[in-house]
Parts: structure tokens; C-alpha cells; sequence
């Protein structure tokens, strides 16, 4: 039996304080690229390492991205013009994120904040996200440590935003029990993009069987400063640590369900919620075998992928192509306002897409683009996905769903 979210939902507050984990990181400075002009959240507080403590954040951080830090607000602009001058009453000092001075990553300098995103590095994100939790703040993690977690939602957006019904058991099991903190992880960048159009097909036709998929991901997706110049420029590099592996096992959790274990029960005998990988109701068990290849492209993840569908006669390319284009994720439909327009972008030219011209094409990255769909001689249909490593497959995602979390009431 599936477990499925409330289905109440609440109009957000105007403004949310939010903080920032890792905010002088190459993740922490896309979250703040994107929350600067977000319409409610309003970035609070930053925290990041004890050299950075202290310090302005603009004397703090060595920034990397294309827009220029110094123009970058807080964020909170509203969506009508009422809301912006509210927005500016509320600020009145119109404070650029430059002159906030960052704070060490410890709960008790984030209080103000009614929601904390995390971009820390995965080598020092374990406990401190958990003391955030145990401090009953709402956190929203770009990090892999608590992805395999049993009571710990793994969700991509525009996938399963209905695994978020897991958080009342994830607080309850909790010691002591908490009202307000939890963890949510995003996935893993390369997961993330194809997961996307697997699930607008399963929606449409059922199980898929069996997955390959190959990828060819941006230099980007390695951080700063990332893959050595003489390692990747002229050449491709055929190994990403830890990457295949975390494809072929986090598909099963996004694409599956939330089911009552049989042999887990928690003090009152009551069944404990569980994720079924993908093997209840009686769906076929999903294999996914992933090669993993680092390229010499700035952003965008590139991924070929032929599958096989539990249905037989399978589904026409064509079929296959108009699934994908009229794909609309809960996330789009309730309004979250970080939602591409168009979760998949399909192309027909047979040269598209390419992550030079399509990568920032679905609403600034937050969606896919998808071509060269066709029937596979071993499986059933291949196609190519594009996605923004740096967009949808971090940041946006985390944005995303802690847009859905208010929305639903989950964050109060």
C-alpha cells in the first residue's frame, strides 16, 4: 500500500528566512545565485567554514559564477509589486548578500531560519546536518551522506515529491521525537537528469525493465577546481569515482514506492514506512547497469539511454516522444515557482540537444531536454537526455523541493 502526502494545501508565507551550509562552495553559490531574486525566500544567514567565520561574504568567498556578486539582494521579491515594496520595507537597509558576514555551520546561528539549505562537501556534512535535524530546523541537502538513509526521502522534483510522506515517521523515530526537523536529499547530478524522462515513461506506460544508460558529464560536476586541465582538455576521461554505482542504486529509490514493511515495526507494533526500490505492486525488479565518463564540456550532463519496457508490444518511438513532451510534474501543476514551465523539452532535429545551445533551455536549467528518440535493436527505445548538472541536478532541485515542502505545509 502506498504511502501518499497530505493532500492539503496552504498558501505560503510572503517572506521565508532561509540559510545557507557551504556557502562559499561551488553549490553554496548557486543557492545563493537562485535565492536572490526568489519571490519568498529571503537568505537569512550563511555558513561555511572557521576560516570564512566572521568575515564578510564577499571577503570570504572566491566566486565563480557568471553573474557578478556585487548586484546579488536577499531575495524575497514577491511576485506583484505590492509584495516587492513589502519586500524592501522589510529590508530596509538593502543589504547585498556580499555584506552578510558568515557564521559558522552550527544550529544556534541559524535560529532566525525557518529552513536551512546544504551544500556542504559530503566529507564534513554528516554531522552537521544531523545537529540541524536534532535542533528541529527543516533541511534541505545537496549532500549524498543521508541518501541511502531508510526514513530519509531521496527526491528529484519533478519524480517523487510524494516521498516526502515519509518525514512524520522520520521525526517520530527520531530520539527525542522532533516537530519541525528533518532531512530531505536531492540526487546525485547524473541521476537526477534521466530519472526525469524514465518517470514521465513509466507514468505513461508502465514498468520499465531494464536500463542502460551512458553518460558524459561536465567538469563542472566535479567541483572546484574540479578535474586538472592536463587530465581532461583533448580527452575523455572513462571513470568518475562512486558514479555508477549511485545511479544504478538511487534510480530504485526515486522510482519506486512507499510501502509497510513487514518485518519493521516501531514501538506501538505499527508497520514502519519503507522504500520498496522499486519491486512492489507487482512491478518487475528494475536493473540499471550505468557507464560513467567525465568530458570536456563547462556544464551540462549528457546521458545515451536504451530501455526495455514490461509491456509488450512496447511503446512506438513516437508514442514514446509525445509522453515525454506532455510530462507535467506535481511540482509544475501546484505552483512552485522554481518549476521549469516544461519539465522535458523534446527535440526532433537529429543533431539536438547539444549543452552548448540547450543546457540552460527548460527555465534556466530546472528542466530536461530530450532527443534522438528511437527504437533500440536490443531493448525497446534509446534516446539522448540533456540536463544542468548545476541547475536541476543540485541547487534548483533542493529549491524545488523545499518550495513543494511550504506549499504542502510540510515546513510550517
Amino acid at each position: 500500500m502506498s504511502s501518499k502526502i497530505t493532500p492539503n494545501i496552504v498558501s505560503p508565507p510572503k517572506k521565508i528566512k532561509v540559510g545557507i551550509l557551504g556557502a562559499t562552495g561551488t553549490v553554496g553559490q548557486r543557492f545563493i545565485t537562485l535565492l536572490s531574486d526568489h519571490p519568498w525566500f529571503i537568505i537569512e544567514a550563511l555558513g561555511a567554514s572557521e576560516r570564512s567565520k566572521g568575515k564578510r561574504y564577499r571577503e570570504a568567498v572566491k566566486w565563480k559564477q557568471t553573474i557578478p556578486l556585487g548586484g546579488l539582494g536577499l531575495g524575497g521579491i514577491g511576485t506583484s509589486e505590492t509584495e516587492k515594496i513589502s519586500s524592501t520595507d522589510l529590508r530596509s537597509d538593502d543589504r547585498r548578500v556580499g555584506d552578510l558576514i558568515v557564521k559558522s555551520c552550527i544550529p544556534e546561528e541559524f535560529k532566525a531560519c525557518q529552513l536551512v539549505f546544504s551544500g556542504l562537501d559530503a566529507d564534513v556534512a554528516g554531522d552537521i546536518e544531523s545537529a540541524f535535524r536534532s535542533a528541529n530546523i527543516s533541511l534541505f541537502s545537496n549532500a549524498k551522506n543521508y541518501r541511502r538513509d531508510p526514513h530519509v526521502p531521496l527526491v528529484v522534483p519533478l519524480v517523487n515529491p510524494s516521498h516526502f510522506s515519509i518525514i512524520p515517521q522520520q521525526q517520530r523515530l527520531h530520539s527525542p521525537s522532533l516537530s519541525k526537523g528533518f532531512i530531505v536529499t536531492n540526487a546525485n547530478c547524473s541521476t537526477t537528469g534521466y530519472v526525469i524522462p524514465l518517470a514521465a515513461l513509466e507514468k505513461a506506460f508502465g514498468p520499465i525493465e531494464s536500463v542502460l544508460v551512458t553518460t558524459m558529464q561536465a567538469i563542472s560536476g566535479a567541483g572546484y577546481p574540479g578535474v586538472p586541465s592536463l587530465d581532461i582538455l583533448g580527452n575523455v576521461v572513462p571513470y568518475i569515482g562512486g558514479e555508477e554505482e549511485k545511479i544504478e542504486w538511487e534510480t530504485l529509490k526515486i522510482l519506486g514506492g512507499i510501502t509497510d514493511s513487514e518485518t519493521e515495526f516501531d514501538k506501538n507494533g505499527v508497520p514502519l514506512k519503507t522504500f520498496d526500490m522499486h519491486q512492489a505492486g507487482g512491478r518487475p525488479a528494475l536493473r540499471v547497469s550505468a557507464s560513467c565518463n567525465r568530458v570536456p564540456v563547462v556544464d551540462g550532463h549528457m546521458e545515451c539511454v536504451s530501455l526495455r519496457f514490461h509491456r509488450r508490444p512496447p511503446p512506438s518511438p513516437q508514442q514514446v516522444r509525445e509522453a515525454l513532451s506532455a510530462f507535467t510534474p506535481e511540482v509544475q501543476t501546484l505552483g512552485c515557482p522554481s518549476a521549469p514551465r516544461k519539465a522535458i523539452e523534446v527535440f526532433e532535429e537529429p543533431d539536438r540537444p547539444q549543452p552548448r545551445l540547450d543546457v540552460k533551455g527548460t527555465h534556466n536549467g530546472a528542466g530536461v531536454s530530450v532527443g534522438r528518440v528511437r527504437q533500440c535493436q536490443v531493448l525497446d527505445i534509446k534516446f539522448v537526455v540533456l540536463s544542468d548538472n548545476v541547475s536541476i541536478g543540485a541547487a534548483t532541485s533542493s529549491i524545488i523541493n523545499a518550495e513543494y515542502a511550504v506549499l504542502k505545509g510540510v515546513v510550517s
